[in-house]
C-alpha cells in the first residue's frame, strides 16, 4: 500500500508500505531510500507515536496494529544530529542547482528514485516536473550512474515506456516515484 510520509523541511512523498511491515521495517526502507538512519528516526501516525520494537515482530507489531491502510500519512521526526545534516545537504545541493541551468521553467523539483533493472545502481535525482525526460539521461552520466556503455536504453514509470520528448509532469511523474533503466530501445509503429 502506498503510505505518504511528511518530514518537516522536506518534500513529503509516497512510499510502498507492506500491511504486516513492522515499524523497524518501515525505518529500514526509509534508512534506505533516503539516508536517514533508522535509530534516528522517529514516525508517527495519527499523533501515536509507532513503537519501534527493534525487528522483533510481536513487541512492535505490523502497520495494521498501527491503523495504517492505502493512503495514510506518516510524519518523520529525525534526530537532531541527521536534521541538521540533511538541512546541509540541502543547502549544498541548492547552491550547485543555482549555478546550473534554470532546472523547467520555474517548475518545481521533483525528487525521482532512479533504479537500473538488475539493480546495480540506485540514486535519487532532482529533475524539473516541465523538462524533457531526455534531461534525465544528462542528469544520471553526469552523476556516473551505471547505465548501457552503448546508450541504448529507455526509462519506465509506473510499468509504461516513458516518452522522452515528453515532460516529467506529463507522464504524472511524482516526488519519491521510481523511474527503472531499462537496457534496449523502444521503437513505436508510424501513425498514420
Amino acid at each position: 500500500m502506498d503510505v505518504t510520509f511528511v518530514c518537516a523541511g522536506e518534500e513529503s512523498f509516497k512510499m510502498e508500505v507492506g500491511f504486516f511491515d513492522t515499524v523497524h521495517d518501515i525505518k529500514q526502507k526509509l534508512q534506505s531510500r533516503r539516508g536517514w538512519p533508522a535509530a534516528a528516526v522517529s514516525l508517527f501516525h495519527n499523533g501515536d507515536a509507532l513503537a519501534d520494537a527493534g525487528g522483533g515482530e510481536a513487541a512492535g507489531g505490523g502497520a495494521e496494529r498501527y491503523g495504517i491502510v492505502e493512503g495514510s500519512v506518516i510524519h518523520v521526526e529525525l534526530g537532531v544530529g541527521v536534521a541538521g545534516r540533511q538541512q546541509q545537504l540541502q543547502q549544498n545541493e541548492h547552491k550547485g542547482r543555482s549555478k546550473r541551468r534554470d532546472d523547467g521553467g520555474g517548475a518545481a523539483a521533483v525528487r525521482v528514485n532512479v533504479v537500473s533493472r538488475c539493480g546495480r545502481g540506485r540514486a535519487e535525482v532532482a529533475v524539473g516536473a516541465r523538462r524533457a525526460v531526455a534531461a534525465l539521461r544528462r542528469e544520471l552520466e553526469e552523476q556516473a550512474f551505471p547505465l548501457p556503455r552503448d546508450g541504448a536504453y529507455f526509462f519506465i514509470h509506473r510499468q509504461s515506456v516513458m516518452d522522452e520528448s515528453r515532460s516529467f509532469e506529463w507522464h504524472g511523474v511524482a516526488a519519491g516515484d521510481e523511474v527503472v533503466v531499462f537496457e534496449g530501445s523502444v521503437t513505436r509503429p508510424p501513425t498514420y
